[in-house]
């Protein structure tokens, strides 16, 4: 880079010549002048705020961003040198605060285009001189000269937008800015710019100025140099020019775009977190309340419940807190003695999780007394060595308070009377259940970022056959009759080093009787799970045609717009003819999601499982795949040049810019003169898929053309009229 002048103050930012950015040309119409468009369309009164430490290339990255996007470059160090000669010309000590402050509030100072005026008279070469060089430095220290030359910058902002550069624009001058971008770099590396940019290789005095002067902006009293809270901070050490100024740009085009970027981080070992949390098993016999004292202490309804026993089959997991203690509440089906059946295996799934568990929430119905098979049960509990408390629930009130001491003959120590339905008295339960727990970490562990995959299907097609086959263990209790699942059960696993959770579905049924209350709760968890699932295993019978209830699920997923993995189940009844009806009623029943991979398995066998998570591994990763802003233009380049937006009426549309908006799923923006069709949409999303691998996922694209705004006169700095 070249120096404009003899003998510039190494502190201050050398500007290059502005070079030519990259834009994406989109038509071959002659009107098109192979810009990005009108500016005013979309970036109209933008606000861009671009602070940073001296040497860190914000001037620089400030002019050319501002050619990038169609905006003024407000150049505030050309302000501050005019500040600076305004006191010069006044002949007024550099080294008097309020002297200089009056120099400058007398002064009028001016940026028009490149060109810097003060008191009307163009002054762009005497600013670069070496007397203003000299003397900047001193008058831009005085707060009083910052504060007045505070109104001047928010004046050229508030003239119609721009980009502006300094040391504390997102955070004093234009705090509102739509855009904050704060650019840093190490020490070393600015020293190293500087010295390149003056043909000097003192790099060492430079490195030792610049950590001075950044020691001085950020001590100051008023303004002190620091990043915004909402900025974006960008840390240039290792980046080019070129790739600092496209990324700058891509990020103006996502904040347009209304992009909300969630940096997740999946947790170094959630699974080892999860077991690592004290479990709290709640059992005891049917309808006595336990579902209800469950939801009771999760604080949400996650647990069907109904004034009739056998609700609850399956055993779920809950993480819960309270009082700061984390842990894992485990529900469970009614004990039944002598039981057989489905009945049995309810059982037998209560009887795991008292054996897993740090202590167990024995419940009984307080208003009804110590039953045979609670003396039964409370003897099992005895044996197993597993720390019990009694719980008496449905005590409503003091007055039946005297039940409860009839419960110390189950030899479990102190009953607690309480109410799950009203919350009578819980608060005290679970003051018992954490002062009983072992140690455990102090807060909940943060499984956000683990995916989740939803288990659906219509009844009986093996989800839960297969959910088993997964975990390696019966958690979700497999029966012929349709309709054995009605929770969701959710467990987390790790397979190939991976963490995950899996979540087991109730069925969908074709049409409901009146009162039929649990299966229709069972259908709202269905859509629950898929809606805050990442993943979805969509399980069909391949052995039987499909029917109305596979085509509901399918419109749900199609409505959700999440990953997908077609499992054809029973693949092992299936013969030849089968197989050729099977394609041509996936064709017709899936066509909207021809991406989604497919995986024959036999979930009773075992045959074609394994094969099941190297495919979710695909889909997980496609499904936060993020396409880099600069391939993405590229990639559209050659879109429009093999096939250019089609015309409307006498306007040929046109794409000026793209950017992904989001991940999970993939969204992408396309910045447009107008809307565009089906069929083109359609066209950019095969082209999208054919140069990356979006196997399994589901891609949004949204086009969006310029939204008109009405001026109703200056507007506040930083502010946006939408």
């Amino acid at each position: 880079m070249t120096c404009r002048h003899p003998a510039p103050d190494p502190l201050e930012p050398t500007v290059p010549e502005p070079s030519e950015p990259t834009r994406l040309s989109v038509s071959e119409d002659p009107e098109d002048d192979g810009t990005w468009g009108d500016p005013e369309a979309v970036f109209d009164d933008l606000v861009v705020a671009i602070d940073g430490p001296a040497g860190s290339g914000k001037s620089s990255v400030a002019r050319l961003v501002a050619e990038g996007v169609g905006l003024r470059h407000v150049d505030t160090g050309a302000l501050y040198r005019a500040a600076a000669l305004a006191c010069l010309q006044a002949e007024v000590p550099l080294d008097d605060p309020t002297a200089c402050a009056e120099a400058v509030a007398r002064a009028r100072i001016e940026r028009r285009g490149d060109r810097t005026f003060l008191d009307g008279v163009d002054v762009e070469e005497e600013i670069r001189g070496d007397a203003v060089t000299a003397a900047v430095s001193s008058v831009s220290a005085h707060p009083e000269v910052r504060e007045q030359l505070l109104y001047t910058q928010r004046d050229q902002l508030a003239a119609g937008g721009g980009v502006m550069e300094g040391r504390d624009i997102g955070t004093v001058v234009a705090p509102e800015a739509d855009v904050k971008v704060y650019l840093t770099a190490s020490v070393e590396e600015r020293a190293r710019r500087r010295a390149g940019q003056l043909g000097r290789d003192d790099v060492d005095v430079l490195a030792a100025l610049i950590a001075e002067r950044d020691a001085r902006d950020g001590s100051r009293a008023i303004a002190p140099m620091r990043p915004a809270e909402d900025a974006w901070v960008l840390d240039t050490t290792s980046a080019e020019l070129d790739e600092v100024v496209a990324a700058v740009i891509a990020r103006i085009h996502e904040v347009v775009a209304g992009v909300d970027h969630e940096h997740e981080e999946v947790p170094a070992d959630p699974l080892a977190a999860r077991r690592s949390l004290p479990r709290v098993a709640i059992v005891g016999r049917p309808n006595v309340g336990k579902s209800t004292l469950v939801n009771r202490i999760i604080g949400t309804r996650v647990v069907i419940v109904e004034e009739r026993p056998g609700v609850t089959r399956d055993r779920t997991e809950h993480l819960a807190e309270w009082n700061g203690r984390p842990f894992v509440v485990v529900d469970t089906g009614g004990w039944e003695h002598r039981a057989e059946g489905m009945a049995a295996r309810i059982v037998a799934q209560a009887e795991a999780a008292v054996a897993s568990a740090d202590l167990v929430l024995f419940v009984v119905d307080g208003t009804v007394g110590a039953l045979e098979d609670d003396e039964r049960y409370a003897r099992l509990l005895r044996r197993s060595g597993v720390p019990t408390q009694l719980v008496a629930n449905k005590i409503d009130g003091e007055k039946q308070e005297p039940l409860v001491h009839e419960l110390y003959t189950l030899g479990l120590g102190e009953p607690i009377g309480i109410s799950a339905r009203h919350g009578r008295a819980v608060g005290d339960l679970l003051d018992q259940v954490v002062a009983a727990l072992p140690e455990a970490p102090v807060e909940i562990p943060d499984e956000s970022a683990v995916p989740r995959v939803a288990i659906v299907g219509k009844p009986n097609v093996g989800k839960s056959s297969l959910f088993n086959r997964i975990l390696g263990e019966e958690r979700s209790i497999v029966d012929p009759v349709p309709h054995t699942t009605r929770d969701a059960v959710d467990t987390m696993l790790e397979l190939d080093g991976t963490p995950w959770v899996f979540v087991d579905t109730a069925g969908m049924r074709r049409h409901y009787r009146r009162g039929e209350d649990t299966e229709l709760y069972s259908v709202d968890r269905t859509r629950a799970a898929i809606e805050h699932a990442d993943l979805v295993l969509f399980v069909i019978d391949a052995s039987e045609p499909l029917g109305e209830q596979d085509q509901r699920l399918a419109a749900l997923l199609r409505e959700a717009g999440r990953g997908v993995v077609l499992v054809c189940n029973k693949w092992d009844l299936v013969d030849e003819q089968r197989r050729d009806d099977l394609e041509r009623e996936l064709d017709r029943l899936l066509s909207f999601a021809a991406w989604a991979p497919r995986v024959n398995i036999s979930a009773e066998t075992g045959r074609g499982v394994r094969r099941l998570v190297p495919q979710l591994q695909v889909v997980w990763d496609n499904y936060r795949r993020r396409v880099p802003t600069r391939a993405l233009n590229a990639l559209l380049e050659e879109v429009v040049a093999r096939h250019a937006p089609p015309r409307r009426g006498n306007k040929q549309l046109k794409l000026r810019y793209a950017t992904q908006a989001e991940v999970a799923p993939p969204r992408f923006v396309l910045f447009t003169n107008g809307r565009l069709p089906d069929g083109y949409l359609r066209y950019v999303e095969r082209s999208l898929r054919e140069r990356y691998d979006f196997t399994g996922v589901p891609l949004l694209l949204d086009d969006r053309p310029p939204t008109p705004h009405r001026r109703r006169g200056r507007r506040p700095v930083g502010g946006r009229q939408r």
